[in-house]
Formats: C-alpha cells, structure tokens, sequence
C-alpha cells in the first residue's frame, strides 16, 4: 500500500501541531521526574509540578517566580554548578548527583541530568531531575558502618598485637628462669617438688607464649601487615623436618605417623617459617586429636592443573559437619572429651588457613565424626618449580 503523499492544508497542519503540543505538555506535566528548561544566564524558563514537589515549591508558576539556581539558592556547592555545566554544555547527555537547596533550607541529593539546546532564540539546556536522598543516606549508613567496623576491627588487632608483645617479654624471663630451675643448672635445688612445679611453669609459660605468638601472627594477617619473606622451598624437607618435630608427640600417643612425599617432589616459592607452621599446626593437630593407634599421613602430589597439593589425613575423633564452622573461626574450639585433655589457642586451623590463602592458596577441610579429617592445602601452579629449574633450596 502507498503513502499518502498528499500536502497537509494549512489547517491540517496547525491541528497536527496542536496535537503534538498537547501530546507533550501531558508528558511534561505528568512524568514522574522533575523536568525544566534553563538559559545559559541560569534562568527557569519552564518546570513541571514533580519538580516543583521535589524541591517544596506549592506550583511550578512559585518555582519559577523564585528562580532558586539563578539567584544562588540552588546548589548547595557553586563548583558543582559550574562542573554541570561544563559537562551539560554539549549535545551529550550529561548527569550528576548533586546536593540541592529546597525551597525551606532543606539539603536534598539529587541526579541531574541535562543537554544544550540551540534554537532560534538563544543556547539553552533541557533537564531532568529526580531526588536520591534516600539512596544517598542508605548508602552513607552502610558505609559509614563498613568504617566503624574496620577501624574496630583495626583497633582490636592493634591492640593485641601490642599486647602480646608487651607480654613476651616478661614472659621469657618466665621461661628462662624456670627452665634454669627444672633443670638444675646450678646445683640441685634439694626438694624435688620445687623441680615439678618450675617443670609445670615452664610448660605453662611455654603454652602461654604459643598462644601470644598465634596471636600476634593472627593480628598482622588482619591488620594486612603480614608480608611473606619468600624463597624456594625444598617440600620434601621441610615436610621430613616437620614430621621429626611432631614425631615424639606421635610417639608419646602411640600414634602411627606415616610421610607420603615423592623423591622427584617439585620446591614450591613461598616461605619457610610460614609453610613450617602451616604443616606442624596441622600434624600436632592432627596427632592431638587421634587415639592410640590410629594413623595420621602426610603425603603430596601435583594435580592435572599443575598445582601443589598437600594433604594431612589422620583417623581421630573426627568434625560434625555442623562443627566445622567453629573450628575455622578464630578461637574456636569443639568440645570433645579428648579436646578436654589438650588445651590449646583456637587459632591453629584458622592462622593455617590464613598463612595459605597468603601464599595464594586454598585450605579444605572434609571430616566425619568418630573417623577421622583430611585437610588439604592446594596451591598455586604459578608457586610450583620443577626440579630441574628450581634455585638453591632452602
């Protein structure tokens, strides 16, 4: 079918226009958004009734009879007028959220959008507006929040990072001395219940030190102050090394502790103090929590994706699912009857998750009650060096 081609009468044409005018003076008087037009010397030429609510003017006829932007009663801040201006000045749509003046004094967050205009007459810009406040004090509310909190959060790690260092001190001297006493070094003390109690506050001190240590080492990681002192590390060893430290407390539990490393394991960049702790937290944890008899096996492997895969798995008293939660939050301890004859921070599994996600990695914990956990470390292939490339091992 054709177009009607035919020329418009003027008559037609003037209704045409009347219907349009009429089409967008019902747009512009019902939207939803404050709508005007401002000349470039600052005046309203004209504003829709949502604008006028918008800023508590009782019609859009008192708005525009105040004239509140070119009258400098507008813009809480005059740079931000000139900032909007500058970005509007162009036949790009261009919004910012300010801060505005309503009619009775009151600060209101806005988004105001707008773009110039050329017509006939003079350069203008057509705008739109919509109030934010709420949004705006929402979001200040969470912030302000998320601030309190991580100041608290600093201030708390602060504080026991002083702390603990305030206490490592004395309790040194503590240590010190009383191991000069348990041991006799000079001459024998003559009452041998005095040689017990300095041998139970040498390992009390000894206990006590553990924790602060654990603290301090907790407080760094939080507070992000923690940096890694890293080397190639020989996987192999340290893993031997670590074994022979928690072998005589295997032994003592009559506990079967087996090491599982391949002679052709690959060193891994990280470092050793750190990795040392991650292992021997996990392979006293691991001998602490299983009866006489049982096995705890330290093994490692390389997975498809090139990554370091450490596992420690041992056949103790196991974690209840809806446990394992508290035993990876700082602190936290599981009441067992073989958790009641080992006193210790509550920070070894979380410290050790910690230093592992430091180096990149990731720590997992799968464990089920009354037969035993396995936790595995994987890190990243980027950490692993082929024995063929490493450098000197530490």
């Amino acid at each position: 079918m054709l177009t009607d081609l035919t020329p418009l009468s003027r008559d037609e044409l003037l209704a045409e226009l009347r219907e349009c005018a009429q089409r967008y003076r019902a747009v512009f008087e019902n939207a939803d958004i404050g709508i005007f037009h401002l000349t470039k010397e600052g005046k309203w030429t004209s504003a829709n009734p949502t604008l006028a609510e918008i800023l508590h003017y009782d019609s859009p006829s008192e708005l525009l009879a105040a004239q509140p932007d070119y009258n400098g009663k507008f813009f809480v801040d005059p740079k931000q007028r000139t900032a909007w201006l500058q970005g509007a000045s162009s036949k790009k749509r261009h919004a910012e959220e300010c801060a505005v003046y309503t009619k009775d004094g009151l600060v209101r967050w806005v988004n105001l959008s707008g773009h110039q205009t050329l017509d006939a007459k003079d350069i203008g810009f057509e705008c739109t507006l919509y109030d934010v406040t709420e949004r705006r004090q929402a979001e200040m509310v969470t912030l302000n929040a998320k601030e309190q909190a991580d100041f608290a959060n600093r201030s708390k790690s602060e504080f026991l990072a002083n702390m603990s260092h305030e206490l490592r001190t004395p309790l040194n001297a503590i240590i010190g001395f009383a191991e000069i006493i348990k041991d006799q070094m000079f001459g024998e003390v003559g009452v041998p219940q005095y040689v017990e109690y300095a041998n139970d506050i040498y390992d009390s001190g000894q206990l006590l030190l553990s924790l602060i240590n654990d603290i301090l080492d907790m407080s760094k990681i939080e507070a992000g102050k923690r940096q890694l002192k890293e080397v190639t590390l020989d996987m192999e060893a340290i893993a031997q090394s670590v074994s022979r430290l928690v072998a005589a407390r295997a032994k003592e539990g009559r506990v079967h502790l087996n090491l599982d490393i391949p002679p052709d394991f690959p060193a891994l960049r990280g470092e050793e103090k750190a990795m040392k702790q991650i292992l021997t937290n996990l392979l006293t944890n691991a001998v602490k929590f299983t009866n006489e008899g049982g096995i705890v096996m330290l093994s490692g492997r390389i997975d498809p994706q090139n990554r370091m895969v450490i596992t420690v798995y041992d056949t103790g008293i196991g974690i209840a699912p809806k446990d394992v939660a508290v035993a990876m939050a700082p602190f936290g301890q599981i009441e067992s009857s073989l958790s009641r004859k080992h006193q210790g921070t509550g920070l070894g599994l979380p410290l050790t998750k910690a230093l592992v996600e430091l180096h990149g990695g990731t720590l997992g914990l799968t464990s089920e009650l009354g037969k035993g956990t396995t936790v595995t470390l994987t890190f990243p292939a980027a950490r692993v060096v082929p024995k063929d490339l490493k450098a000197p091992l530490i």
